[in-house]
């Protein structure tokens, strides 16, 4: 055999089993079976809203809404074990939003949870509301998002990661396994730097963060309208629960752009653009692409979107020190809720 023939087959032959070993290494299931997955939050203790240390105590009867007899109090008794025969593999991960550009003190506008499967290559999706009303220690009952907020205030921006990360595990009751934070800024960046988006705009909409209108249709997005379009809740007939079905359309659309033939070759830089404009992560490289490609190979049915069940009240707020308007979880149809599709 010609000299050339050889060095072209023993190329060939290498770059094969670096191929087979890369697949291998980051197929989403044997990747995320190979790791042992790190807890960043755990439940706590049921959070006592008698004495707030921060404002005047909170009222026990919220003005509703809307009638229902749910507790204006968080669940402390949900079970924690797991009875998902693929707990080995499963895993939670958190995606929060900052309402900031950089060096602002920021609240969570965009909290959503992520239950992954690898192994059924499924992934149940919980969107929580930014005006969720929990308990936050120190402070009682007050909306989801003050808890970045005021712990970046007290102690800087990774105490106010680890309150928001912490207020999601009590409020689901499940463990959190990771996490990635981004704000205002490094968003915009990341989707002009992967050329924009491609999003399916069912109808006509008016985006109030840049005063102009998005036609339904299929329609290709820049940083700031995605950013437009991902906050937009004003002109939506179901306001915020339809701004977090937006954004959901917006993350799978920024997966389907990384992994698209044309931009697998630059794909390495892109993680690295990507965790750059993030302003917080635990996920390796490795972790993120492996995410992508799971995300890639699902179909529409093996993704279930959830929003938490409850209802709207009016309550004081020890903060703001003026009522405001909240979504009360319905503990009990959240408990069935976590049970059913987060363990």
């Amino acid at each position: 055999m010609k000299r050339w023939k050889l060095c072209v087959l023993t190329v060939v032959v290498f770059a094969g089993a670096g191929l087979g070993l890369l697949y291998r290494y980051l197929e989403p299931a044997r990747h995320f079976e190979m790791k042992t997955h790190p807890v960043v939050a755990a439940p706590s203790v049921a959070v006592s809203t008698d004495l707030p240390s921060r404002s005047m105590l909170l009222p026990d009867n919220p003005t509703t809404v809307e009638p229902s007899n749910a507790s204006a109090a968080l669940p402390a008794d949900m079970p924690v074990q797991h009875a998902n025969p693929n707990e080995s593999t499963a895993f939670n991960a958190l995606v929060l939003g900052l309402d900031t550009t950089s060096g602002q003190t920021a609240r969570t506008d965009v909290i959503l949870l992520a239950h992954v499967v690898p192994a059924e290559k499924k992934v149940h999706l919980v969107s929580v509301p930014r005006d969720t009303r929990v308990p936050l220690p120190g402070i009682g009952l007050t909306k989801i998002n003050h808890a970045h907020f005021v712990a970046e205030m007290d102690g800087g921006k990774k105490s106010g990661t680890e309150a928001a990360i912490q207020a999601v595990s009590d409020l689901l009751q499940i463990p959190v396994h990771y996490y990635v934070k981004t704000n205002f800024a490094g968003f915009v960046t990341f989707i002009d730097t992967i050329g924009g988006i491609d999003v399916d705009i069912p109808q006509d909409m008016w985006l109030s963060m840049t005063r102009k209108p998005l036609e339904a249709g299929s329609r290709h997005l820049d940083g700031l309208t995605a950013l437009a379009f991902v906050r937009e809740r004003y002109s939506l007939e179901d306001g915020d629960f339809g701004r977090q079905a937006d954004q959901m359309k917006v993350m799978r659309a920024v997966v389907q752009k990384l992994l698209a033939p044309e931009k697998l070759t630059e794909l390495p830089g892109l993680l690295k653009q990507a965790k750059k404009e993030l302003v917080d992560t635990n996920l390796t490289d490795s972790d993120l692409i492996s995410l992508a490609w799971l995300f890639k190979d699902m179909k529409s049915q093996d993704i279930k979107y959830m929003q938490i069940p409850g209802k709207s009240v009016v309550a004081a707020d020890p903060l703001v020190r003026s009522p405001l308007w909240y979504w009360e979880p319905d503990k009990e149809r959240l408990k069935e809720l976590v049970r059913e599709n987060l363990r």
